[in-house]
């Protein structure tokens, strides 16, 4: 039985302000919403773009990571920091508003960070991010992964979930529990030695199209414990090296861990993040795209699905 496409519909192109050296965001990776601010990270980058859902306007640029990569495709690939997924990390005693947290994809030593950004108050970050290292988090999954490449990151309640992508020669996409507590040991550096090992990992076949496995991009968690996801079919046989996308998908996985459905989107574009609002018995879905062309402007995009299911 032929599934039914969920269709996409442009909202805007993630375009940046004049006062940029660059005119557009191309490899959007990861994005989060507050009110009506979007803050979407890419994977190519070392700057976050601030973006309001109110207008067109092109967004804000806010440094990560002061300098600038090689313009040299190869070379900026092997220093990119690829960072992947966004989210927030909750109000606690340490940020009381809030933070911004997004973190690399691990695949290769450089991939190894992640980026804290505290609110200080309603939309308004701190002067700087914060970058931390993920080693102790990344070591014990390479010894479960062949081919670590972490794409999403959530945050339910008192869980933080890593979200495996899979590739056509590894091909188990996966959940990574954790206990946020032991998270936040990690970002306090109160334990210099230990490692932080997942509670619990849950392993997903989403299909595949073509031949080609669809796999995980970024996952978003509902307060009732769903998740939904985004899902690509790109031809590759590793992390590291980009293919053609053959198909996109979004899914949703129940609060049982148990994955519902999973259909496809028409236009095809390479989703990257997800997030989603729930409005009178639908889900509004906003999604990211990666378009793997520095000249193409990566696009916001929206779809919605009838909820609860």
């Amino acid at each position: 039985m032929q599934v039914e496409s969920l269709q996409l519909r442009a909202v805007r192109q993630l375009l940046l302000n004049n006062t940029s050296a660059q005119p557009h965001l191309s490899a959007a990776s990861g994005m989060w919403i507050v009110d009506q601010t979007l803050y979407v990270v890419a994977d190519d980058e070392l700057v976050m773009g601030v973006f309001s859902l109110l207008d067109q306007r092109p967004g804000a640029v806010l440094t990560i990571i002061p300098g600038d990569l090689p313009a040299d495709a190869k070379q900026r690939k092997a220093a990119k920091p690829d960072f992947e997924s966004l989210t927030c990390l909750p109000v606690s005693k340490n940020y009381p508003h809030g933070a911004l947290l997004a973190f690399g994809s691990g695949s290769t030593a450089q991939r190894k960070r992640a980026m804290l950004w505290p609110f200080i108050g309603p939309q308004q970050l701190a002067a700087q991010a914060q970058l931390f290292d993920l080693h102790k988090l990344y070591q014990p999954l390479e010894q479960v992964f062949a081919d670590l490449n972490i794409e999403g990151l959530v945050i339910h309640g008192n869980c933080l979930k890593l979200w495996q992508r899979a590739n056509n020669q590894h091909r188990n996409n996966a959940v990574i529990e954790y206990a946020l507590a032991d998270f936040y040991t990690l970002l306090e550096g109160r334990d210099e030695q230990a490692m932080i090992q997942p509670q619990r990992i849950d392993y997903y076949d989403l299909g595949e199209v073509a031949g080609v496995p669809l796999t995980f991009t970024d996952a978003y968690a509902l307060d009732d414990g769903v998740c939904v996801f985004t899902a690509a079919a790109e031809n590759t046989d590793n992390s590291y090296l980009d293919g053609e996308c053959v198909a996109a998908a979004i899914g949703l996985i129940d609060a049982q861990r148990q994955l519902r459905w999973i259909k496809p989107v028409q236009p095809i574009y390479k989703l990257e993040g997800i997030s989603a609002k729930q409005i009178n018995g639908q889900l509004q879905l906003y999604l990211v795209s990666d378009a793997d062309d520095p000249n193409v402007p990566a696009q916001l995009l929206e779809t919605t699905i009838d909820y609860p299911i």
